[in-house]
């Protein structure tokens, strides 16, 4: 049976693998089909909010969507035409600035001997190249240009610039007329390349302006295919993905706008301040493009700020220029980073800063540019999916921003990496932040039976479990709160005798340790070795006259001998309360309180912070009994001595 099941598991992690792979294999070979759609749903969640308002201001819906789409696509045919018109600016202005680049070369030449000769080739190439021509150097003829020249007719040998030697255009050996028309294939090449990226960005705006109309009918319609029946999960997934993706689109656009239009002015402003000319070479342009790059994650920012930075370099001479540039860019840097992305973003997209980078990389593997424009809205979708549906919980996992991992497996996985300091650290943080009660419920308690059910199934040895249990009850030891229990001014400081005991483990003592700690100011709970017998533990309680009797029960295992326990107490004489904590989750607690109500317990809790309390009431209230009988009898004191 057991290797049927494994042999099921395994088909099934291959019928996993297999599926992944035809996926990113669709999306890839499909990338035509896809790129549009995933662009069109991309402007469609970016306007949906606006033309949402604008409907609610009782415009009809496609109206609505008419205004919307033509203002948003006014601002991008403006935005286009802007960096057109600065891009041809640029173009005619490069040569200009020649002189300047090859001066900063060969300055930086003589700063280290093996890279001087190689800067130096480089400026003389940069001149050469902006001025549209080459130097030609004479070469000595070869044996073969030898042989060509005695075969070659004397009269074609001849040309204005020298004989036919093969060192020149203008001097080739042989040469051929070529028909200055295109051919169909080159026109059909070059109309490719034009009009592939205006058919994409036509059939994402008419998927985008379909989905705006349609949305609620196309809603339905996933929700109706996609559901199975779980409309509420399905409802709730969508509505996720919807507004964690716009709010992350609109603040973006937002940010990146801003970023565009401050860098923009600064640069004009440092044109007028600290340039001979009072300008800085194309600010609208490099305002425009840092808008426009900066919605690519990481690449983006980086390629925006070399553009400015290399003309600081290479137009304005010295590095004053350069320098201001740069740490105005690195200021404005922090301040989005730091400021304004949090401010803006706050729990927007729910994706880890690795799986940012992680999902950069794979979409634009496999979509190039526009995956990488499209990395983050698409991976929102993935982790919205991880969270929503236990089959794809993994997404969810790996890149989601918050790790959903318990604060007792966090502790527990220190503790396995002997990391004692860390431990601390999370204990104290939880305190702070849920109380004692709430972090021995979330954290000790489950780390205390996670080293016991691991040791359990042989996956911690003896030694192992021995010095995981030994750092815990350091922890214990080390931790430091406020008691919302302590003793005031004026109270007795001998408090109520409270005498704990373990049912079957020595890690029970454990726990005995974290009641004694929460009860500081309430009781003084005493433990009882875990060797002693139980009628032997009958004695010693006798002995003492406890206020409340405590027997600790850490599962798996350890009923039976806590009713024993109870049983023999009972018939040790003690008549006080008895408090059985077991703690857990129980599906039969009924069952399993009456066998313990049998044996003489007064209660049984499940939790530390039920066990605590009760131990503070049963105390408090045996304290009211023992101070009206005290009254009582001071009373009969007195009157009998004013009789006398």
């Amino acid at each position: 049976m057991k290797s049927r099941q494994s042999e099921l598991t395994i088909i099934a992690a291959v019928a996993q693998l297999l599926a992944v792979v035809l996926a990113v294999s669709a999306l890839y070979f499909a990338r035509d089909v896809f790129i549009p759609l995933a662009l069109g749903l991309l402007l469609s969640f970016l306007l949906s909010p606006l033309v949402n308002r604008v409907q609610r201001a009782g415009v009809p819906n496609v109206a609505a969507v008419i205004v919307t789409a033509t203002f948003a696509f006014i601002l991008l045919a403006s935005g286009f035409t802007l960096l057109g018109r600065e891009l041809t600016t640029l173009v005619g202005e490069l040569p200009q600035h020649k002189d300047e680049l090859v001066q900063k070369a060969r300055s930086l030449a003589g700063l280290t001997s093996g890279v001087g000769d190689g800067l130096d080739e480089l400026a003389e190439e940069v001149s050469e190249a902006m001025e549209g021509k080459k130097k030609s150097e004479p070469t000595p003829k070869t044996v073969f240009q030898r042989w060509t020249d005695s075969l070659l007719p004397a009269a074609g040998d001849e040309t204005e610039s020298g004989p036919r030697d093969g060192a020149t255009p203008k001097s080739a050996i042989y040469t051929h007329e070529v028909n200055n028309e295109l051919d169909l294939a080159s026109w059909a090449s070059s109309a490719g390349t034009v009009l592939g990226p205006l058919a994409t960005a036509g059939l994402a705006t008419v998927f985008a302006l379909f989905m705006l109309i349609h949305r609620e009918d196309l809603r339905d319609r996933i929700i109706a295919v996609v559901s199975h029946g779980d409309y509420v999960t399905t409802t709730e997934a969508l509505n996720e993905v919807g507004h964690r993706i716009s709010r992350y689109l609109i603040a973006q656009t937002i940010i990146n706008t801003s970023y565009g239009f401050a860098l923009a002015i600064c640069l004009v402003i440092i044109g007028l301040t600290m340039t001979d000319s009072g300008v800085f070479p194309n600010a609208v342009l490099w305002g425009v493009l840092a808008t426009c790059l900066r919605f690519v994650p990481y690449i983006g920012p980086t390629a925006a700020a070399m553009f400015p930075l290399a003309i600081a370099l290479s137009v304005f001479p010295g590095y004053g220029v350069f320098a201001v540039v740069l740490a105005v860019i690195v200021a404005m840097e922090l301040l989005s980073n730091n400021v304004l992305e949090p401010w803006l973003y706050g729990a927007s997209t729910g994706i880890s800063a690795v799986a940012v980078i992680v999902a950069a990389v794979f979409w634009g593997w496999l979509w190039g540019p526009v995956g990488l424009l499209l990395s983050t809205p698409l991976t929102v979708c993935l982790v919205v999916l991880g969270r929503h549906v236990p089959r794809f919980r993994i997404l969810a996992i790996l890149l989601g921003e918050e790790v959903e991992i318990s604060p007792s497996l966090r502790l527990y996985q220190r503790l396995l990496v002997g990391d004692q300091d860390r431990s601390l650290e999370l204990l104290q943080k939880q305190m702070t932040e849920t109380g004692i009660d709430q972090t021995c419920d979330d954290v000790m308690v489950p780390t205390l039976k996670r080293i016991r059910n691991d040791h359990q199934a042989d996956r911690l040895s003896e030694a192992d479990s021995n010095r995981l249990f030994a750092l815990a009850g350091g922890l214990i030891d080390q931790m430091e709160y406020d008691s919302e229990s302590q003793a005031s001014e004026g109270e007795p400081l001998d408090f109520p005798a409270v005498v704990g005991c373990v049912s079957h483990h020595f890690s029970e003592a454990l726990v005995l340790n974290l009641l004694r700690r929460g009860g500081a100011g309430r009781y003084q709970l005493n433990s009882i070795d875990g060797d002693t017998l139980p009628h032997e533990v009958g004695r010693q309680i006798m002995r003492v006259t406890p206020a409340v009797v405590l027997i600790v029960v850490l599962p798996k295992g350890g009923f039976p001998q806590a009713r024993f326990l109870c049983k023999s107490i009972r018939a040790a004489g003690y008549g006080g309360p008895i408090v059985i904590s077991a703690l857990g989750k129980f599906k039969n607690f009924d069952r399993m309180f009456v066998k313990f109500r049998k044996v003489g317990a007064t209660s049984v809790t499940t939790s530390f912070s039920q066990t605590r309390q009760k131990i503070v009431s049963m105390v408090a209230s045996q304290n009211a009994v023992s101070s009206t009988v005290g009254q009582a009898e001071r009373g009969a004191t007195d009157n009998n001595r004013s009789c006398c």
